[in-house]
Parts: C-alpha cells; structure tokens; sequence
C-alpha cells in the first residue's frame, strides 16, 4: 500500500490519478471508472466514494464521514467535477445519479445534503419525480445541514444560510436562506472592505494567533505586524511575508510560519502554497 494511502482502504477504479502530495485516510472506499485527484487533495477516514467519474482539482479537502452515492449513482451521467480548494465537511452526502459540479473557492459544511434524484410514489398517478445535475459556482459558502434538490444552480459569489433548503437557482452575488431558500440580498457579494475595515480585522486575527501560539510554544524574538495588506512575521531565524490581497507567502518557512498560515486559512485568509496547512 502507497505511504499516503490509509488502513483498510480500497480503491477500485479503471482509471486513477492520485499524485504523491495526495493523503487518503483509513477505512476509505472509491469506487468508479476514473479517479483524478489534484495536487494537495485530503481526503478523510470513513469516506465513500462511489460514481462514474471523480475528478477533482487541487486542494481538496474532505472530512470524515463523508459519503458520494446512494441512488443510481454509476450511470453515463453520474459524474463529480470539483474546482479547486473545495472543502467538503463532515458526513457530508452528495448524491450523482446526475451530474454534480463544484467550482473553485467552495465551503460545503457539515451534514450538507446535495441531491440530484428523488422519487418514490407512481409518476402515473400525478406523484411528483425530479432529476437533474446540480451546479454550484465559485467562491459559495453552501453551510451546515442545508440541503440542495435536484435541477439547482448556484451562482458564483454566494453566501446561503444554515440550514437553508435550496429547491431553486439562486443568482451570483446573493446572500440567500431559508427553508425552501431565499434571496435576502441582490448582489451582495463580493464586497470592497475598505483599508481601515481590513486593518481592523486582520490586527484583531493576529491578536487571537499570538495568543494561541504563545500558549503552545517558547518563541523568542518573535513578532508579527501588519502594514499595507503585508503580514510580517519575524523570527530569530528569519522573516516571513505573507500579502493577504494576492494571497502569498514569501519567506523563511518553518512550523512557526505555517501555523500562521493555517490559523489565517480558518478565519477566512486562504494562502495556498506548496505544503499542506500544518497547525502546531
């Protein structure tokens, strides 16, 4: 078995690409014609995976639990096409008798449900029946314990409420919920912050890193500022930078510096780069 492959994992595929930066849990099973996995995909324990085709760009991130099937899902259209650093959370079902596309920048939470089938009455007898893909855009917030039925599309630049039941496409740039889904606002999103309102926040995200960090570990002649959309961080071994506007990371690199980078990652500041996210 491959280093980055877990326990009790089988992978059962025609066709697969699962590059070297790729780590897959324990207790996994894929199954299905072609598997392509992009750079830096992390895929949980107790994950199923089951469809025609699974393709997924880089930076996947996928948490336990999570379940691809159910349903007819190895028919000519049960394909899963995934942009990049999608995170796709806990116990988590997506069902692709039809086809499912994700697009870059997407959060899916915990609990989701992405539907693209349901029918169980006699169609002869006016009972209702719905298939068909689901597509949802990029930089989308889809959070926990909502829903999304078949025939759905949502747009890029979305926020949807908790919970929230999406039976109908929702345009870009909305911020939408409710149960069945709502558009609250029209073009909300993205927003200009202005200097000021950025400043504020990330001095109050380097405030809360500072303090976990001191808990964890002895620096010395450690600081961190922020200047001109520019975190830097020094150390006594060297100085890191990291631009939260074209989202990079220049610099010296060590456990102390990823963990900055991680922490800027769960409070909404993904820079991506060569590694995975690594907490101390």
């Amino acid at each position: 078995m491959d280093s980055n492959i877990g326990n009790n994992t089988k992978i059962k595929c025609i066709k697969k690409h699962i590059p070297d930066t790729a780590i897959i849990g324990d207790n996994v099973n894929i199954e299905c014609e072609e598997l392509v996995l992009g750079e830096f995909t992390k895929i949980g324990n107790n994950v199923n995976i089951k469809c025609r085709k699974f393709i997924a760009d880089d930076w996947l991130y996928m948490c336990e639990g999570v379940e691809i099937g159910r349903g007819g899902c190895t028919g000519p259209k049960s394909n899963i096409f995934i942009g990049k650093n999608v995170g796709i959370f806990e116990n988590t079902i997506i069902n692709p008798s039809d086809t499912v596309k994700i697009g870059d920048n997407v959060g899916i939470g915990a609990e989701v449900m992405i539907w693209t089938h349901g029918a169980w009455l006699d169609i002869t007898k006016g009972f209702p029946s719905d298939f068909g893909p689901v597509e949802i855009g990029n930089n989308v917030w889809l959070p926990a314990r909502s829903i999304v039925l078949p025939n759905v599309s949502i747009g890029d630049d979305c926020v949807i409420g908790i919970n929230s039941i999406v039976n109908k496409d929702i345009p870009s740039g909305s911020l939408a919920a409710g149960s069945p889904c709502k558009v609250i606002k029209y073009n909300h999103y993205p927003k200009e912050i202005n200097s000021k309102e950025l400043l504020t926040m990330v001095n109050s995200i380097l405030g809360d890193w500072v303090t976990i960090i001191l808990a964890k570990i002895d620096l010395d002649e450690m600081s961190v500022v922020y200047d001109n959309n520019i975190i830097t961080l020094k150390q006594k071994d060297g100085e890191t930078q990291f631009d939260v506007i074209e989202k990079t990371m220049k610099g010296f690199d060590n456990d102390v510096s990823q963990d900055l980078r991680d922490y800027l990652r769960r409070r909404g500041i993904k820079i991506y780069t060569d590694k995975l996210f690594k907490s101390i």
